[in-house]
């Protein structure tokens, strides 16, 4: 007998703790951050600065793919690179790291990017691997110029 797990048909949404934000709640003429909206509450220079950001990026005046937000914890760095994904639309990825990821012992900082890269630009490496399976009869040597 062969027991499978069945999959459930219906399609499972993540909620994470920033759900609620729709975009970096700036007003469309101006540019100047509104007190409350769009899911965020206050930081309304970072908010115009990263509105800035995404008029260049929507002028195609920024150059690279990748934004790097730093600053101290709890300071609103995600919340700001969601709305800035979420004001440029549904085919921007948004990769949220954390730096325990990074930072791990067990696998290299390098592997580690390159895996969150890969995941943003939506690219999946699979390796596959030819397994012989036998017993060897007979080894003959070979020479090469």
């Amino acid at each position: 007998m062969k027991i499978e797990e069945v999959q459930s048909t219906t399609k499972t949404t993540r909620v994470s703790a920033h759900t609620h934000i729709k975009g970096l709640g700036l007003d469309p003429q101006t540019g100047v951050a509104n007190p409350i909206g769009s899911g965020l509450v206050g930081q309304e220079q970072a908010r115009e600065a990263c509105g800035l950001i995404v008029d260049l990026i929507r002028s195609r005046k920024m150059a690279g793919r990748a934004l790097l937000l730093a600053g101290a914890p709890g300071t609103g760095k995600t919340a700001l690179a969601l709305g800035v994904a979420q004001e440029l639309g549904p085919k921007v990825p948004f990769c949220p790291m954390v730096g325990s990821e990074v930072f791990s012992s067990e696998v290299k900082k390098t592997e580690i990017l390159m895996e969150h890269f890969r995941r943003a630009i939506g690219i999946r490496i699979r390796e596959s691997k030819e397994v012989y399976e036998g017993e060897v009869t007979e080894l003959t040597e070979e020479e090469t110029e």
